[in-house]
């Protein structure tokens, strides 16, 4: 096939954002209201997103050569005489692959940067492009014709490695501004949503729900593959004052492990865990639990209620800030999404906490699900984030730091 002329780059740029429009203008009220809007242009990101193309060196393996017969164009004067352009010849086929990698369909597409000599024929695969040349075997017993092969393809290679990095240079820019283009029109909607809300609460207007909302339980929201129903009423999950007491709770025992440390130094982070269940289960009357198997796996702590909605809490021995995305990415893998109040709970047993909390500050800082970040006390954050176990869902999720160490 002929490279890079099918498809106009920058044509195909503009379909894609008015494809992004169409479907933001689409989402109901319920979703712009409900979700994230930085989750919801993550999305539209995920989804749009071009991966520019990566070609590598030759995959000898592939590298072929087969002989036979192969056609050669007739000078004029012989075309003429024997009434046909073509003569077949002994010959041989050789095929060059080279492995790439990202969107096949760039290889068709031209750039705002193009060659206007055009470029060499080549084959795609999913995983290879290729070359193909035909030589006679008279060609290629003539001296340095494996040379002169050679080179041709290196030549036809710079080319095409040369049109390829001219697309990318438009992918690259059109995947940068995807995302910040999809945020906007999302926030354009959301204000047009939130117009109307208070427009139809100003004239007590009754605000249609769907179906799913009359019918489905009182959460009203569905998590797969992001919220569906946006629920301005009381969500489906512990309450703040629970929350707020358990995290009392265990503010308070934390502080007691600082205080005498070293009664504590020979208790390892199970035991330490078991420490502040006891403490958990003097308010909640053995209803606090350790090893809980809650979605994926097991949870260090877990506090169930009524409503099936529990409270969930990690304990971690603070090893170093590459920890921490690990650390909450395992504790979102225990949520279920009617679980939306954690604790991430961290013994420190090194000299330096006052840096240590620092340092914690700028892992949290750094994790693409945090959306937002509030120190309550020195060894104390309170953070919003994205779940990704449950896309579309805020968790709230207090981390914690108490000092053992001992000297």
């Amino acid at each position: 096939m002929q490279p890079f002329r099918d498809i106009d780059l920058s044509q195909s740029f503009a379909a894609t954002h008015v494809k992004i429009s169409q479907r933001i203008d689409s989402l109901s009220n319920d979703i712009i209201m409900a979700n994230d809007l930085e989750l919801l242009a993550d999305n539209f990101y995920e989804e749009f997103y071009i991966q520019p193309v990566t070609i590598s060196d030759e995959d000898f393996s592939k590298r072929k050569g087969i002989q036979g017969k192969i056609k050669r164009r007739l000078d004029p004067f012989f075309s003429n005489a024997y009434n046909k352009e073509y003569v077949e010849v002994d010959g041989i086929s050789m095929s060059f692959y080279f492995a790439y990698e990202g969107e096949r369909d760039l290889f068709k597409c031209q750039a705002s940067t193009f060659s206007m000599s055009g470029y060499p024929e080549i084959n795609i695969s999913d995983t290879h492009i290729s070359f193909g040349y035909e030589k006679t075997l008279q060609e290629m017993e003539q001296d340095g014709a494996k040379e002169s092969l050679l080179r041709t393809l290196d030549r036809d290679l710079k080319n095409i490695r040369a049109g390829i990095e001219y697309c990318n240079r438009d992918v690259i820019s059109f995947n940068a501004s995807l995302r910040a283009n999809a945020l906007a029109r999302l926030q354009e909607k959301r204000k047009k949503v939130e117009s109307y809300f208070s427009v139809a609460s100003m004239f007590e207007l009754p605000v249609s729900k769907t179906t799913y909302a009359e019918t489905h339980i009182p959460l009203k929201r569905n998590i797969s593959p992001i919220s569906q129903v946006y629920d301005r009423q009381s969500v489906y999950c512990i309450n703040d004052r629970d929350y707020k007491d358990i995290l009392s709770t265990i503010k308070h025992t934390g502080s007691t492990y600082e205080r005498t440390p070293s009664s504590y130094k020979s208790m390892h982070e199970e035991d330490l865990r078991n420490t502040l269940l006891a403490s958990l289960n003097a308010t909640y009357k053995g209803d606090a639990t350790g090893e809980a198997f809650r979605n994926k796996g097991k949870t260090d702590i877990c506090i169930e209620f009524d409503n099936r909605a529990a409270f969930v809490a990690e304990c971690k021995m603070w090893i170093g800030q590459k920890d921490v995305t690990l650390a909450l990415n395992q504790l979102d893998s225990y949520l279920t999404w009617r679980d939306c109040k954690t604790a991430l709970i961290y013994f420190v047993r090194r000299n330096d906490f006052m840096r240590i909390l620092s340092t914690a500050e700028t892992a949290l800082r750094v994790v693409s699900t945090i959306r937002q970040i509030e120190i309550v006390d020195k060894n104390e954050f309170k953070c919003c984030m994205i779940s990704k176990s449950n896309p579309g869902q805020q968790i709230q999720v207090r981390v914690m730091l108490f000092n053992l160490f001992s000297e």
